[in-house]
């Protein structure tokens, strides 16, 4: 089937979509570049996550974007900066003008439908950047066409999504980045070497609070309720073909809706048709961290354990992820992690308990307990745990992996999938109203059926993973 500029009408074809989707692993070779070239690469989804990691990859001499794409042409309120003042404007059409005139040509493609981009063999890599709702469609895709692929957290919707997303990466050998960007930041680093290497003493403890998820309602002027439209508010420019895009494999709402209360920017998050609520948007950085620092990067936990949530107090039919939340998350070898809503925790970061001292960590802050007051990595032994150290940025710490096989990068495809299995399993323990279970995370199943039930997730209008 020939991708290329079709029709967009098309985007709403469930046959059309379902097609794409034959294409095997054995497809498109995957292009490593030589020291001396540049590669493309195509940003898929223009809001706020794609803008700051569009930046950090302009920033690198070794690439350069030539694509941009999302259905939306141009909005004021597509992103976490939303406003009605147009000083923060997202879409393809305001992402193609900021790269342009950092590169000081009009070279740029913009399209509202990705699979052109899929389909244009001069692009290297992708961004994706989207609704958490597309991450695995798109990632496949990208990669069965021999596409490197730098993807956003949450990873995916459903742990189903996740094994299969690890399957394509490594049959087709591409550079794969998970955008859990903490991985490049030296406080976490640090905390997570201290901890593995026994600094602290025997640390069988640890408490993770979860920032509340953004935007939630007022900051972006949407009230909290679930109004339907019928016709496309004046700040959100879509065509009905765009709006089906925008969907892709979400159930549709009645009359194919538009509801500004959940629709709006990042609110998506509360909504199980597109998002996955608050706890896996911060656990993918959070227990991400956990898992570095335990090193069960790519296992995990035995048991999820005293799950409890305000889920009956949220839940109705568009806003049914809870705000409040707490569980266990328990280790083999006794280690026990309690995750909860930063409110809950009284901070938004890790604690590490132990009988030398306790250490904390947040974004750009870490406390070591006093006897590691002056304590640095350069004091790491040779002998001891060094964990990956990116050269630059988390976006160019993915390029240095793409044109370097044997360079692993700081997150990928199975480590992400691995992280955020265990919000996936919580947010089911929640759903289903269990309160603990067993996991055996190398056949990746527990003890309760309801909970095994909901391991993968429900696509609409034709749209298959592949």
């Amino acid at each position: 089937m020939n991708l290329t500029r079709r029709n967009f009408l098309l985007a709403s074809s469930g046959a059309a979509a379902a097609g794409l989707f034959n294409i095997g692993c054995t497809g498109p070779s995957v292009r490593r570049p030589l020291p001396s070239e540049r590669i493309n690469v195509a940003v898929i989804g223009c809001g706020t996550m794609g803008r700051g990691n569009m930046d950090k990859i302009m920033k690198d001499a070794r690439t350069q974007v030539t694509c941009v794409c999302d259905p939306v042409a141009d909005a004021c309120s597509y992103g976490y900066d939303a406003d009605w003042s147009k000083k923060w404007r997202g879409g393809r059409i305001p992402f193609k003008e900021v790269v342009e005139k950092f590169y000081g040509n009009n070279a740029c493609r913009a399209t509202a439908d990705w699979r052109d981009v899929i389909d244009d063999p001069t692009i290297d890599a992708v961004l994706i950047e989207t609704t958490d709702h597309w991450h695995a469609i798109m990632a496949i895709a990208a990669m069965k066409a021999g596409k490197h692929v730098f993807c956003q957290k949450p990873l995916t919707m459903s742990i189903a999504e996740g094994r299969r997303m690890c399957e394509v990466a490594e049959k087709t050998g591409v550079a794969f980045q998970t955008g859990s960007q903490q991985r490049s930041s030296s406080e976490f680093r640090e905390a997570a070497e201290l901890v593995a290497n026994g600094y602290l003493g025997e640390c069988k403890t640890c408490k993770i609070g979860l920032s509340y998820a953004h935007n939630d309602s007022g900051k972006n002027g949407f009230p909290r309720d679930a109004r339907r439209l019928k016709e496309f508010p004046k700040y959100w420019k879509l065509t009905p073909e765009e709006w089906n895009m925008w969907q892709g494999p979400a159930q549709h709402w009645e009359d194919n809706a538009i509801i500004p209360g959940i629709h709006g920017p990042m609110v998506w998050r509360w909504s199980d048709r597109t998002g996955n609520g608050a706890l896996p948007d911060w656990g993918a950085h959070h227990i991400d961290i956990l898992q570095w620092a335990l090193g069960t990067e790519l296992g995990g936990p035995v048991a999820i354990e005293n799950v409890t949530s305000d889920i009956a107090e949220t839940a109705d039919e568009v806003f049914n992820w809870p705000c409040r939340f707490s569980f266990d998350v328990v280790y083999a070898n006794g280690f026990r992690a309690t995750v909860c809503d930063s409110d809950t925790a009284g901070f938004n970061g890790l604690k590490f308990y132990a009988p030398k001292g306790d250490l904390f960590v947040t974004r750009g802050k870490i406390e070591k307990p006093a006897h590691l007051a002056n304590w640095k990595e350069s004091d790491l032994l040779p002998t001891e745990k060094h964990l990956h150290k990116s050269r630059g940025s988390h976006e160019s710490d993915f390029v240095d992996a793409i044109f370097d096989p044997s360079w692993k990068p700081a997150c990928p495809c199975e480590v992400g999938h691995r992280s955020i299995t265990i919000s996936h399993l919580a947010n089911s323990c929640i759903k289903t109203g269990v309160k603990s279970i067993k996991w055996d995370a190398a056949k990746e199943t527990s003890d309760n059926a309801a909970v095994n039930a909901r391991a993968d997730i429900k696509r609409y209008n034709g749209w298959k993973l592949g």
